[in-house]
């Protein structure tokens, strides 16, 4: 029988052991001992291991969405935009395991796929849209590329989140937000857009993990 709270349950549980472990190396049988649930329950909300995967990955990329518009329509200025963005983005790559970037991108195609739609057309449209108020506004150098720094934007996140680039153990957190944002943010902004960064990573960056 079809049961609400089972389904969330489900989803909860089988979301916290994709990001720690990837796809590939959990299966039914594992989310129902985690869950101390039988697989036949399992099976009464969600058809196999895909559609789970499925839903899962269609609710992540609503939430980074959420998280991303809720920092676009705060009233504040586009370099303070551009550093809460690549911050919320960042930490939840270096939060999840790469074995889960792996599997997406072999085994579920469609589900890589809606990240890429995510990364490509959503947020480099937000970004595009930030970076043209910070120029209007004066917090960006007039001279930007508005095209290429999308482009460039969009890699640094992706590089962000590499292990063999930014192990962990020798990089936190931290470090690699404040090191990679001098690069994205203090490069392109005027004075202006200098000072706000500079107030910023005093008053948000010391707080993450």
């Amino acid at each position: 029988m079809y049961n609400s709270e089972n389904r969330e349950k489900i989803l909860t549980c089988a979301e916290n052991l994709f990001r720690k472990y990837g796809t590939r190396s959990i299966s039914m049988d594992d989310i129902a001992h985690h869950l101390s649930m039988s697989k036949k329950t399992i099976y009464e909300s969600f058809a196999d291991k895909d559609e789970i995967v499925h839903l899962i990955i269609t609710a992540f990329r609503k939430k980074l969405e959420g998280l991303v518009e809720a920092i676009f329509d705060r009233p504040t200025n586009p370099v303070e935009r551009l550093i809460n963005i690549f911050i919320c983005i960042t930490s939840m790559i270096r939060e999840t395991n790469t074995s889960l970037i792996y599997d997406l991108q072999k085994y579920h195609e469609n589900e890589w796929q809606i990240l890429q739609e995510f990364r490509d057309d959503f947020l480099a449209s937000k970004i595009k849209d930030i970076v043209t108020e910070g120029i209007r506004k004066q917090y960006l150098n007039s001279t930007l590329d508005v095209n290429f720094y999308v482009l460039l934007f969009i890699e640094v996140v992706k590089l962000s989140g590499n292990e063999k680039l930014f192990p962990q153990a020798k990089y936190s957190k931290q470090e690699v937000a404040i090191n990679l944002i001098d690069c994205l943010v203090n490069g392109i902004a005027s004075e202006k857009g200098r000072r706000v960064s500079k107030n910023l990573k005093l008053n948000t960056l010391q707080n993450l993990d």
